[in-house]
């Protein structure tokens, strides 16, 4: 999979509907669809599995005026490499992390400079086995009112939605450092530790937007309608939280 997408969008974003839509070869209305968007972008245009296509749209957006990239396959599966921290301490220079595999590494907060939260929504599907009884007066007749219920099984699907805060970070070409709500260890917080996860997580992305004043900090990814405004109407926000994350990410390294 190879995504272009348009950043750096104006504020009169209506102007760049039709140098667009010629470019994109759909109509000026469409094209004003993708350009409503939250902020300024990146907003997905066209998926290739090619990269050479995508190349090719990108510097035709690019000719029309219009600020394009190409997030690549191989950007995706770079993105994926990550250190998902399970302790952390934070002092007053430096951020200390042991990953879930066991790693421990130290990294600058001055090396900071990009900081995305979102929400990752995982969806399971149980199927369970419903029994009914009901009064049937046939088998009361058949069986001379011996029998008069009969059991119905009816199968139905029971679909629960997990959600959990996430916080990416960015520290010049390292693989991003990824705190999960619901898997962090927050005993390093000491004393300032809360009774409960969802209290101890906004605390600590307080805290790191605190320490890393001159990182960017984004969380369009908490709300599933800027998902999907990012991957536009190609790609489903619930399947593809990783590219939309990836993609976000390489707009607002390259808009610095």
């Amino acid at each position: 999979m190879n995504i272009v997408a348009i950043y750096n969008l104006e504020k009169d974003k209506e102007t760049l509907s039709d140098p667009l839509a010629a470019v994109l070869n759909v109509s000026s209305y469409d094209a004003l669809m993708r350009l409503r968007v939250p902020g300024n972008g990146p907003v997905t245009v066209a998926v290739f599995a090619q990269t050479e296509q995508a190349d090719e749209l990108a510097e035709k957006l690019r000719s029309a005026g219009l600020a394009a990239l190409v997030l690549t396959d191989a950007d995706i599966q770079a993105a994926a490499v990550q250190w998902v921290v399970k302790r952390f301490v934070l002092v007053p220079r430096e951020l200390q992390v042991e990953t879930d595999k066991g790693d421990t590494f130290a990294v600058s907060l001055q090396n900071v400079e990009l900081m995305l939260c979102g929400m990752r929504i995982t969806r399971t599907t149980d199927t369970e086995i419903v029994k009914e009884r009901s009064v049937s007066p046939g088998r009361a007749l058949l069986s001379g009112g011996l029998m008069i219920t009969k059991t119905t099984k009816t199968t139905r699907e029971i679909i629960t939605d997990e959600r959990e805060r996430f916080i990416n970070v960015y520290a010049g070409k390292k693989p991003s450092i990824v705190f999960r709500e619901n898997t962090l260890d927050y005993t390093s917080l000491g004393p300032v530790r809360k009774p409960s996860r969802s209290e101890n997580f906004t605390y600590l992305v307080a805290e790191l937007r605190r320490c890393c004043t001159s990182a960017t900090f984004d969380n369009r990814l908490m709300n599933r309608a800027a998902q999907a405004a990012l991957l536009g109407p190609l790609l489903d926000p619930e399947a593809n939280l990783g590219v939309s994350t990836a993609l976000l990410a390489k707009a607002l390294r390259k808009a610095v």
